[in-house]
């Protein structure tokens, strides 16, 4: 739960206060992939004109290289809610897409379940205060993946398809062809994401003993200063001698050295028997 309401947080962070403002153009150039994520199946299914339904591929298509370009040029630095942006905005994208396509396509299951395994390692890497980030294969991948999730909503939006012999079933094979050969992209990159899981875990373990070990230094030397402080308040006969006053007699003024050096005397009173 406390994941969900810090990735949540962190996006929002991203999205609408960033600590530099122009880290918002990288920031929804990523996020614009999430939307895409929702609009291209509804737009192929609905039947959009075939231009709008390309452009919006387009753009989507480029956005993953032009985020990170806009943090390093524009915003002049890569923060780390823009690198969780980009990795979660990658995984809804492709998951929704892949969604989308299983009812004409099925062996997309199999990429969505690969798909789905990443999200729940980077969940995890979020619920112990890690920050998920898109790797290089992980950006190589996306390209088969994509191409081939285009191909197929290209083959669901044109009917009755052919153009120079190439029918809506060749771009069906050519997309079932680049899925499996996803798969092995994926499986690697699983365990790329596994290994950085398990970086990232060792990491805040050191880092929790490390602060186990300041506190309890800290405690040390507190408890140290307390036994030294009622040390300092304890009597001792130099510095807190005991002084006996004969009886009926008048105290006289002590010196300091008389104070140190008299000898402490005992007067016991004699019952009148």
């Amino acid at each position: 739960m406390n994941a969900i309401k810090n990735t949540t947080k962190n996006f929002a962070k991203g999205l609408l206060k960033p600590d530099n403002k122009l880290s918002l153009i990288p920031n929804w150039l990523s996020f614009s992939r999430v939307i895409g994520g929702l609009a291209i199946p509804i737009m192929a299914y609905t039947g959009t004109p075939l231009s709008i339904l390309f452009s919006t591929i387009s753009f989507l298509a480029i956005s993953d290289f032009l985020d990170g370009q806009a943090a390093r040029i524009i915003a002049k630095e890569e923060t780390k809610e823009g690198a969780m942006l980009d990795a979660v905005s990658d995984k809804i994208f492709s998951l929704l897409l892949i969604i989308g396509i299983i009812p004409i396509l099925p062996i997309f299951a199999i990429n969505g379940i690969f798909e789905g395994t990443i999200a729940l390692i980077n969940g995890k890497i979020l619920s112990k205060g890690g920050y998920p980030k898109s790797n290089l294969l992980g950006k190589v991948k996306i390209w088969p993946l994509s191409i081939a999730l285009i191909l197929g909503y290209l083959a669901l939006a044109i009917q009755n398809l052919n153009i120079a012999g190439i029918t809506n079933e060749t771009l069906l094979t050519i997309s079932t062809a680049l899925s499996l050969g996803t798969l092995p992209i994926q499986a690697i990159n699983i365990k790329q994401y596994l290994d950085e899981y398990k970086k990232q875990i060792h990491t805040t373990n050191e880092i929790k003993t490390d602060q186990e070990n300041t506190n309890e230094v800290k405690n040390t030397k507190k408890h140290t200063s307390t036994k030294q402080k009622i040390n300092k308040l304890s009597l001792s006969k130099t510095h807190h001698p005991i002084i006996v006053y004969p009886l009926n007699q008048e105290p006289k003024e002590i010196t300091k050295e008389e104070n140190i050096n008299e000898k402490s005397k005992t007067y016991i009173k004699k019952d009148k028997h």
